[in-house]
């Protein structure tokens, strides 16, 4: 059966992990090599098994793999997945690069719904039309993404960031010639693919400050 391993944080930062199978029969508290509880049964886990700590007494309970609960002195301590960090400075600074992108998408989009209308062009119009209900998901997501999505939010909106400055750049490349509106909308992709750029780049920063354990 596969291994359970649920993380928890003390208020010092020392990091304990839960090991048992998701059958829960039995299972062991470790602090690296150290066995700092160990009960051989799901009885003992049901029933909370206790082991003494250099700051007092742990208290491991388990009812079901998402119900692992650890208490030191009766006081419950955080398990790791479950920590949230509090909303930086970087990470609004990302969500606004992000958002700057899709901006600059929005400006591109009414240049194709402008060669449309005047080149009676069908496909600027389909193209417009398209670029503007991705960006307009893309403003719905991302933002919030980075903003309330922890550190995980924040990896998904630098994947999909440097996913759309490939795009962008590649829509810019394909519009500098002369055609309506070329180079304005070559211009607005352009710009909108290096925010998007600066949004993937600037990510890392943002992760790095959303650290819960910092």
């Amino acid at each position: 059966m596969a291994v359970l391993r649920v993380a928890f944080r003390l208020p010092d930062a020392r990091r304990l992990v839960f090991v048992s199978d998701y059958g829960l029969r039995g299972g062991r508290l470790l602090e690296g090599d150290r066995v700092l509880i160990d009960a051989p049964t799901t009885e003992a886990l049901e029933g909370g098994a206790s082991g003494r700590f250099d700051t007092g007494v742990l208290t491991l309970q388990a009812r079901d793999p998402d119900d692992v609960r650890l208490l030191l002195d009766g006081a419950e301590i955080s398990r790791e997945d479950r920590l949230r960090a509090p909303i930086t400075r970087s990470a609004w600074i990302h969500a606004f690069l992000a958002l700057g992108g899709s901006l600059f998408g929005f400006i591109a989009s009414w240049l194709y719904v402008r060669r449309a209308g005047l080149a009676s062009d069908p496909w600027a119009l389909k193209m417009a039309l398209h670029m503007a209900a991705w960006h307009l998901l893309l403003v719905l997501a991302l933002f919030p993404l980075s903003v309330l999505g922890q550190r995980i939010g924040i990896r998904i909106v630098q994947g999909t960031s440097l996913l759309f400055f490939c795009i962008h750049a590649g829509i810019a490349a394909a519009n500098t010639g002369p055609a309506f509106d070329g180079p304005w909308i070559a211009l607005f992709n352009g710009a909108s693919g290096l925010a998007f750029l600066c949004a993937a780049i600037y990510g890392s920063r943002a992760y790095a400050d959303m650290d819960p354990l910092r």
